[in-house]
């Protein structure tokens, strides 16, 4: 830690330790107009500033005077900066001697929108890649504040963060919220965060929007303050202000997952927030990204992972950009972290593009940068002429490419007759650079093929045996691709005869997420089905139906074919976690949700046969359910694995011990046994491949798999080996006989962190390989998509999607479907 912050952090928290008496404050706020943080002759004091002790709110006269009649817990005198100024000190802590405190403002142009960056949990005492991303974004974006939500963690989180993420070093004001890791030991649990970052509690404008930061009431040790405290500082707080002025509000935790935006400061007393027109509430501590609006309130929640690491959930590692309208209603976005200047062209591929039925190409890119925004992609076709010395003349060949999602832009065009192309593409970069890519290729018809798809669940079964008695030859040959516009997380398609189904998710504003279908021997979308929230794990087919479940646990069947609605049912999950959760079916009952909202359904009617009662709570769950036999097997994070008698519901067991309570993994069923992968009890044994009995939950036999295993994968169950990708570094073979490992493949670092907590340039696997035969075919994070021979693990094929792949493939014949997080749906044909 810099020795200067260190002694300043120092002295504060002494003064913080240091009683002071209850007293009147008096001060003024004024107009500096030189700047200097003194006030001078002829500078004037600032009328109806904002003021407050942390319960008492007042304002200025009209010479800028103040005076607070102060409290038994003050500590803090601060100004609440209006939208018309600025205000390089904000806060004082009280000193018992000082008579009056001063505060220096600057005027500013009052804005007509607001654009913010909410962060969370970062939970760290070290620099890390995310903190240099996060600083370019400022630097080139400009918004208006960042603020961090919580969870800075501990003492040295807190003064790492006192140092490092800071207005001084970002050039916009910072803000910090108390999170619930923020309360350590000391006179009172806020102390350090006081020491590091000021009040936990206050309030500020921009533009038309009243922002207020709240803490959270409980932690890992006792805060000073109490609900009465907080409660009557809020209610001093509206009161000062219109209200019908808009507020948003900042805290750890969520208030509420109802409509009525309640504070209780006691049994009798309570303020109603609707009342005062709130418009958002942002909070973070779940580890998971989520948006949602409560009901008819039209108030909208966001709550919002870490940028640093994977969360809890699997939330890929990213922050929040909030933007604020005149009447303070929100929309949002996410910029995903740890991507540096990727940019891929992804059609064609392997100097190969596969015309269309009118004699179309697809041209394709995906093109990212955290630390700024693409603000467009440019792309010139040469023939055989080729880019040269003359060619690079001809500025008519430059046009502009059409942005699908938030990472792939791209255009269908009819190309001159030629015996090869070549692509050039250049994405423009909001910061000024600008990246290049490019593809030589020649045009050739597409392989006719007969699609009749039936691939109804994970791996295509409901015990997810990832095995297919088909034989490919390598290589592949990209056939077409399709953006859903909007990303896609763990959805890995369905086929169902002619039609492929996926599903994307928006976490910005959970308005662009869509069940899709496609055609699958082209890739033309046939349909789309808009959720109310976003579908962010496996969907099913049964009878012809598509079946998903969104975030707030609505499950939706539709008819594969046409797209058309033939049942909805809302499973009243309302908590948090959203459910992120696969689904599985066998064809006539469709288990669907999560906790007490886990139901099993008709897959006819939606009809609810039975719904759980034995288990609830838990955290953001990524394993999709399993079915073996008689058994349902569902999964809680932090919890355990739970076996129910899928016909009644009846919870046959349950097993949280042995590292099994971090739910991660699918589990699959093969030979009469479930086979799942864990953590390790010790760091020296880093991961485990579990056979556990599947009436008793009891462990048959434990196998060392040498590989991290954090990630949603279902091992693979062979008669002389076990096949198990990892969260880091890969993919390995396991002898059944000695419990060797035969081989061992390694991915390259992910593009983005999903696996929780995972923050170190880990090699993820996040998707079920599939074996093909003799081949096993799986998408990586790192943004490839891998063949290789199942006996030597050797590389037989790859390619490059630029895009980080979280979905397992389809298959269908000698076509393989597969789909990345930029929201492309791929598909192969074998030689």
């Amino acid at each position: 830690m810099n020795k200067l912050i260190g002694v300043r952090l120092a002295v504060l928290f002494v003064m913080l330790s240091v009683s002071v008496s209850w007293a009147q404050l008096n001060g003024r706020v004024f107009v500096d107009t030189n700047n200097n943080g003194k006030m001078d002759a002829g500078e004037h004091g600032a009328v109806d500033c904002v003021v407050s002790d942390g319960l008492h709110i007042v304002k200025t006269d009209k010479k800028g005077n103040f005076n607070l009649p102060g409290w038994d817990k003050q500590r803090f005198v601060t100004l609440y900066p209006s939208a018309d100024f600025n205000c390089a000190q904000s806060f004082y802590p009280i000193v018992e001697s000082q008579k009056e405190y001063g505060f220096a403002i600057t005027p500013k142009e009052r804005k007509k929108e607001v654009r913010f960056v909410q962060i969370s949990d970062t939970e760290t005492y070290e620099y890390r890649d995310w903190a240099d991303q996060l600083k370019q974004y400022a630097q080139v974006h400009q918004p208006d504040f960042i603020i961090h939500t919580g969870d800075i963690c501990y003492q040295s989180g807190m003064a790492w963060h006192a140092e490092n993420i800071t207005t001084q070093k970002f050039g916009v004001p910072v803000y910090y919220c108390l999170g619930n890791h923020d309360l350590i030991k000391g006179d009172y649990g806020e102390q350090f965060f006081e020491a590091c970052f000021g009040p936990a509690w206050y309030a500020f404008e921009e533009a038309n929007t009243l922002f207020v930061v709240t803490p959270m009431m409980g932690g890992d040790y006792k805060p000073s303050f109490n609900r009465e405290d907080i409660g009557t500082w809020l209610e001093n707080l509206l009161k000062a202000y219109p209200a019908e002025q808009p507020k948003i509000f900042f805290n750890h935790d969520l208030l509420t997952n109802g409509e009525a935006f309640d504070f209780k400061i006691n049994e009798e007393e309570v303020i109603s927030l609707n009342e005062s027109n709130l418009k958002a509430w942002l909070y973070g501590h779940w580890h998971n990204n989520m948006a949602k609006e409560h009901g008819s309130s039209g108030i909208m929640s966001y709550g919002t992972s870490t940028l640093a690491a994977g969360g809890i959930d699997h939330s890929p590692s990213g922050f929040r950009v909030v933007d604020v309208d005149e009447q303070g209603n929100t929309s949002s976005h996410f910029k995903w972290t740890n991507l540096n200047r990727e940019i891929k062209i992804v059609s064609p591929q392997k100097n190969v593009a596969i015309q269309n039925a009118a004699g179309e190409i697809q041209l394709a890119v995906n093109v990212y940068h955290t630390g700024s925004a693409v603000d467009s992609v440019h792309y010139a076709l040469y023939g055989d002429e080729g880019l040269n010395w003359n060619s690079a003349l001809d500025q008519s060949k430059w046009q502009k490419m059409v942005q699908q999602s938030d990472w792939t832009w791209g255009t269908t065009l009819k190309p001159e007759e030629s015996e090869s192309y070549t692509l050039v593409v250049n994405a423009f970069l909001h910061s000024g650079e600008i990246l290049n890519a490019k593809h030589s290729f020649s045009a050739e018809q597409p392989k006719k093929t007969n699609v009749n798809g039936e691939w109804f669940n994970l791996a295509g079964n409901p015990a997810h045996h990832a095995v297919v008695d088909e034989e490919h030859e390598m290589p592949y040959q990209l056939q077409w691709t399709s953006n859903v516009g909007s990303n896609i997380f763990m959805s890995s398609p369905v086929l169902y005869e002619n039609m492929l189904v996926t599903a994307s998710f928006d976490d910005g504003d959970a308005q662009n997420c869509s069940l899709v279908g496609m055609d699958a021997t082209t890739g033309v979308e046939r349909w789309r089905y808009q959720t109310q929230n976003s579908v962010k794990n496996q969907l099913v087919v049964a009878q012809g139906i598509a079946i998903a479940v969104d975030m707030l646990g609505v499950t939706y069947a539709v008819d594969v074919l046409t797209g058309k609605l033939r049942w909805k049912r809302d499973l009243n999950h309302n908590r948090l976690p959203g459910i992120v959760n696969g689904i599985v079916t066998d064809g006539q009952l469709v288990y669907s949700g999560f906790g007490k909202a886990l139901c099993a359904l008709d897959v006819e009617s939606g009809d609810e046969l039975w719904r759980n009662k034995a288990w609830g709570g838990g955290n953001g769950t990524t394993p999709i359910m399993t079915i073996a036999d008689d058994v349902l097997i569902a999964s809680s994070q932090w919890g355990a694995i739970y076996a129910h008698n899928r016909h009644t519901g009846e919870l046959l067991w349950k097993r949280g011990d042995a590292g099994l309570r971090f739910r991660d993994g699918v589990l699959s069923y093969e030979e009469g046994a479930l086979w799942v992968t864990g953590k390790g009890s010790e760091k020296a044994v880093p991961g485990i491949l579990h056979q556990l009995e599947l009436k008793t939950g009891k462990t048959i036999q434990t196998y060392e798999t040498g590989m991290q295993q954090t990630g949603t994968s279902a091992p693979i169950i062979l008669k002389d080996r076990f096949i198990v990708a990892g969260s880091h570094p890969g993919i390995t073979a396991v002898s059944r006989e000695t419990g060797e490992q035969l081989w061992r493949f390694e991915v390259e670092p992910a593009l983005l962190y999903t696996p929780s907590y995972y923050a170190d340039r880990q090699q993820s696997i996040e998707s079920t390989p599939l074996l093909i035969g003799d081949k096993l075919v799986f998408g990586a994070m790192d943004g490839r998509v891998y063949a290789l021979d199942a006996i030597s693990g050797k590389l037989l094929w790859r390619t490059e999607l630029g895009a980080p792949v979280v979905t397992s493939v389809a298959v269908d014949g000698k076509r393989f479907y597969i789909c990345d997080f930029a929201g492309n749906v791929y598909c192969f044909q074998a030689n």
